[in-house]
């Protein structure tokens, strides 16, 4: 058995109190510890965190420049869509000037192209006209030639009246007053009229009747249209059986509505007494005139 002393107890006692002190000064040391990994721990956190924060300021940053980069990038784009735009729509105007233009001058050279060929045309009958007007004089000296000897004895003479070769006989010496029968001497100048033109087969020749003002009434003279038309015939029947081809001679009777002279005196009425044998143009190069005129 064991003997307490005085004291004992007191040392008993304070033996479980150092034990608890001694305990809790070491948790409290570990929980200092921890604290502070805990603090260390929190200070990196914290550390990483901020740093976190600044990459992720930087990120955001960086894509908001980029961000502003895009949108003045899409507002210059915008821009030149819209000047190019205007441009397309200023070329697209000028296209079309253009292509009107293109089409007026078009127009232009077709409607110069028609009148070059027009003028070329007319030109050529022109040139049709100006050999028929040589033909026809050329005809006319060499008649003149031909019938001089006619023209000095006063039975005929040769003219050039409105573009036609006229040769001009006098009534008297064909055909008898109120008659349309050729006489002796109208019979031998025709002959020698006839001889000369049945050489020129590429001409025609209208016989024309001409009459004064004087009126004729008989059974078989009506008028003085039937009497001018009835000698014009005459002469055309002459004129062929002496040799002129039929298809080249025409017969027409005037009366007297186409005089040369007053019919007021008895020189006049005997000028316009009268048978023209007149060669008519060639009706070819006329009908192309008039078409091309």
């Amino acid at each position: 058995m064991y003997t307490l002393k005085p004291g004992g107890m007191l040392l008993a006692a304070l033996v479980p109190l150092s034990l608890v002190g001694c305990v809790q000064k070491s948790t409290h040391n570990r929980t200092l510890e921890e604290l502070s990994a805990a603090r260390l721990t929190q200070e990196e956190l914290n550390e990483e965190f901020r740093r976190e924060l600044e990459r992720r300021d930087d990120r955001e940053s960086r894509l908001q420049s980029r961000i502003d980069g895009l949108q003045t990038d899409a507002d210059q784009l915008i821009e030149q869509l819209g000047t190019s735009r205007r441009e397309t729509l200023r070329v697209q105007e000028r296209l079309s000037e253009c292509q009107l233009e293109a089409q007026r001058n078009q127009d232009l050279m077709s409607a110069q192209g028609a009148e070059a060929q027009r003028l070329r045309g007319r030109l050529d009958q022109l040139a049709a006209i100006e050999e028929e007007i040589r033909e026809r004089n050329r005809i006319y000296e060499e008649v003149l030639g031909r019938f001089r000897s006619l023209i000095d004895a006063g039975r005929l003479s040769v003219s050039i009246v409105r573009g036609r070769m006229v040769i001009n006989l006098p009534q008297d010496i064909l055909f008898s007053p109120g008659s349309a029968d050729l006489g002796r001497d109208g019979r031998e100048t025709l002959g020698e009229i006839a001889s000369v033109l049945s050489e020129f087969d590429d001409r025609t020749f209208q016989v024309e009747g001409h009459t004064d003002d004087d009126p004729i009434s008989t059974a078989q003279f009506p008028s003085n249209w039937e009497l001018s038309a009835a000698r014009a015939l005459s002469v055309v029947k002459l004129l062929v059986d002496r040799g002129v081809s039929p298809d080249l001679v025409s017969g027409a009777g005037y009366g007297e509505f186409q005089p040369v002279a007053t019919n007021a005196t008895e020189d006049g009425q005997r000028l316009n007494r009268r048978i023209e044998i007149v060669m008519l143009p060639n009706l070819d190069v006329i009908a192309e005139s008039n078409v091309g005129g």
